[in-house]
């Protein structure tokens, strides 16, 4: 996710590339937003809450009932209908209290980063759908039943209490940041998660199982190392530039599909990975098969002392053109259109110009089109991090199916005091508008239980 202030400064030392976008994004078709979420802002006065990822589940019985769970980050989850209405707010977790052993104590509490469901999970010998979470600030999971019956929708906390860190092996290295970050689940002959680490190339491949005491816990299966230097055609070798030295090209977007047995992963500044989904370690496996529009293009670094951090000048003079103007770091959020018996759409973030890029889900991921979110009757959508789709009939607007997608410059109906703070929230976008306007077939069966 880029900070807007950073991303004003990158677009300045990029120069030509802004014309670019400009005019990529005029090009591409658009649709407008059906409705959208309530406003979280970025400051004290908004708890620093930064809206996220979203999670889609599907009702059973009433589609109508369906819901939308949505990470704050340091501002926990918001649960909401279809009609975008608030029905559960859940808190993060708090700080960890500080041990002797710490050098310097600074805790931080949960921080909710990226979402997502599991269907039918086996919790006190029945099926159980459940929503997991990735927990920045405690580097671990959170897991939540849903729980529907005449009182209504709402998460129950089943998280073992027990779970181990993900990444770190200690408090202090919680503290450094290398932690938790980006999220996918999956139910295939076993529940899992992937989740990648914050700053580094590493996802961890994680199994959920019932700890026998009416909670979810979870334990490690494998790590990846993705690479983060790059060998060109032309016999050079690349890394996507970073504002600091410790950093690494990192994932954030994934999504795994069980049809074809592929796991799809979003390294920011690099493109969209896929892997298998049963031998996910294997790199001999590994895919790129979308590189956002900067690979390979050389660069310089300054050091901006104000910022204390490095300013990159990417020189699209020199573009060897390996990158594809179709997505432009960074790669964010993955999500997969079901059309059913294997069909369907990937979906993908191109947070660089504020379009959706959408792939050919079957074969060898083909380009399809770009869709973006402009304004209409409520204001569009940029700096889309997480996103989720489903093509269930949900009923009136969504009668084809829904597309949630985080809002990272939220605007109000009208000019107001908070236009100056950092606004974010989830705008609906349905999936009738988006198939219209790019002339994509419809499947609304529901597989979400299959």
């Amino acid at each position: 996710m880029k900070n807007i202030n950073k991303l004003s400064l990158s677009l300045i030392a990029i120069g030509l590339m802004g014309s670019f976008y400009a005019t990529a994004q005029n090009s591409v078709l658009s649709v407008s937003p059906v409705l959208e979420t309530r406003s979280h802002f970025a400051d004290a006065q908004g708890n620093f809450t930064d809206v996220d990822d979203p999670a889609i589940w599907i009702h059973p019985t009433n589609k109508a009932k369906s819901i939308v769970v949505t990470t704050l980050k340091k501002g926990g989850l918001d649960v909401y209908d279809l009609a975008g209405k608030l029905i559960q707010f859940v808190p993060p977790a708090p700080a960890p209290a500080c041990a002797d052993t710490q050098a310097e104590c600074d805790n931080k509490g949960g921080r909710f980063n990226n979402a997502d469901i599991i269907y039918d999970f086996k919790l006190n010998g029945k099926n159980t759908d459940i929503v997991v979470v990735s927990d920045r600030g405690l580097d671990k999971l959170a897991i939540y039943s849903i729980v529907s019956d005449a009182k209504g929708t709402r998460l129950v906390d089943v998280t073992a209490a027990n779970g181990p860190l993900i990444f770190a092996t200690n408090q202090d290295e919680i503290n450094e940041g290398l932690t938790a970050y980006g999220l996918a689940a999956v139910k295939t002959d076993k529940s899992m998660a992937f989740v990648s680490q914050n700053s580094t190339t590493a996802i961890e491949q994680l199994e959920l199982f019932d700890d026998g005491k009416g909670k979810v816990n979870y334990r490690s299966m494998t790590r990846m190392n993705f690479p983060s230097l790059f060998t060109l055609p032309n016999g050079k070798v690349w890394t996507p530039c970073a504002d600091d030295d410790g950093e690494a090209p990192h994932f954030e977007g994934m999504v795994a599909d069980t049809a074809h047995g592929f796991l799809y992963l979003a390294q920011e500044d690099v493109g969209i990975w896929k892997a298998d989904l049963k031998n996910p370690a294997n790199s001999q496996e590994w895919q790129l098969v979308a590189k956002v529009k900067k690979y390979g293009v050389p660069y310089s670094r300054t050091w901006d002392a104000g910022e204390e951090e490095y300013i990159c000048k990417l020189d699209f003079a020199k573009d060897p053109g390996y990158g594809s103007d179709k997505l432009l770091a960074d790669a964010e959020g993955l999500t997969i259109y079901d059309g059913g018996n294997g069909k369907g759409y990937l979906l993908a973030s191109s947070q660089g110009n504020n379009t959706v890029a959408v792939y050919d889900r079957d074969g060898d991921n083909q380009f399809v089109n770009s869709f973006t979110v402009a304004d209409g009757e409520i204001d569009g959508v940029n700096e889309t991090d997480g996103m989720m789709v489903v093509n269930v009939n949900l009923g009136g607007r969504f009668d084809q199916g829904m597309l949630v997608m985080q809002d990272g410059q939220n605007k109000g109906p009208k000019p107001s005091a908070d236009d100056a703070r950092e606004n974010s929230n989830f705008k609906y976008v349905a999936w009738r508008d988006i198939a219209s306007k790019l002339n994509l077939p419809v499947d609304t069966k529901d597989m979400t239980r299959k």
